[in-house]
This record gives C-alpha cells, sequence and structure tokens, in this order.
C-alpha cells in the first residue's frame, strides 16, 4: 500500500503562539508538571498548545502518529515523536507525517525542525532510524538531528 500525502487527514493544525504565550505555557508547565503524572502532564501541555498530536487511524489500528513541540525559542519546532505501526512501514507514511511537521514549521516561520532519534521497536536500532533522517535530510547535531527549513515557498499538501 502507497500512502500519498493526499490521503492523509489531520484533525488539527499548528497555530503560532505569540512569545508571552509560549513563557506563560512554559512557567505554568514547569509548576504545574510538579503535581502531575506523565499522563496528565501530557494532556496539559496538549491543550495548551505546547503539544499537537496528530494521527491516522485506520480500520481496527492506529496507522501512525506525529507529535511536535512548539518550543519556547521560537527557533526550531521540535518533533517530540513518529510513529508507523510496522504493518504501515514502507508504504511512505513515515515520510508524510515528517513531511508534515516540516510544512507545519515552514508556515509558523521554524528555522529549524529538531528531533532526538529513538527505536521503540526492538527490531528497528537506533542507527538504522538515525539513518533513515539522514535520508530525508536531517543532520546530526550532539544527541540530536536537525534540518534547516527553507521558508520561502511554503505549502501545505493535504
Amino acid at each position: 500500500m502507497n500512502m500519498k500525502s493526499k490521503d492523509l487527514t489531520f484533525p488539527s493544525m499548528a497555530r503560532r503562539h505569540t512569545y508571552s504565550e509560549l513563557m506563560e505555557m512554559q512557567k505554568t508547565s514547569n509548576q504545574v508538571g510538579k503535581n502531575m503524572s506523565i499522563d496528565e502532564l501530557y494532556r496539559y501541555r496538549t491543550e495548551r498548545g505546547e503539544l499537537q498530536c496528530h494521527r491516522i487511524n485506520m480500520p481496527d489500528v492506529m496507522a501512525g502518529e506525529l507529535i511536535i513541540n512548539v518550543p519556547m525559542n521560537e527557533k526550531a519546532l521540535y518533533i517530540e515523536e513518529v510513529f508507523v505501526d510496522r504493518k504501515f512501514r514502507n508504504t511512505g507514511l513515515g515520510s508524510s507525517l515528517l513531511g508534515f511537521a516540516e510544512n507545519t514549521a515552514r508556515i509558523l516561520g521554524f528555522q529549524n525542525v529538531e528531533l532526538r532519534p529513538f527505536s521503540t521497536d526492538p527490531l528497528v536500532s537506533d542507527r538504522t532510524l538515525q539513518e533513515w533522517y539522514m535520508k530525508r535530510g536531517y543532520q546530526p547535531d550532539g544527541e540530536k538531528m536537525c534540518k534547516k527549513m527553507n521558508t520561502e515557498n511554503s505549502r501545505v499538501i493535504i
């Protein structure tokens, strides 16, 4: 099955936050997070717009998920997670999710997209995952990987 970006639908689109909104989110998250479980903190950050979760659901299974973080420094959009179910790997779904994050970064005016590649699948090594990102233009930068965005001629593929 070959997934094309036009086949994907995403429940929401990122919105750019003002610096003061981002500062308030960070301050509140730091204070509130001390008394929250991981699930509660995740839900709180999602409701406040710090985290955005985009899921691709197929009948009876979640095919893929993208979680992006709108950071305070406004220089880089941070990808928290790109997940593709084993049944949907090698279909282009992972590349489409990554492309959606990159288009979101361009539209919001971010200079870079950053991520820390790590595999939760014992059949896929961190090195294999890092190579996958490198093929898509990401460069190692310490423990993270980074891709510079060209914000001119931005477009969204739906």
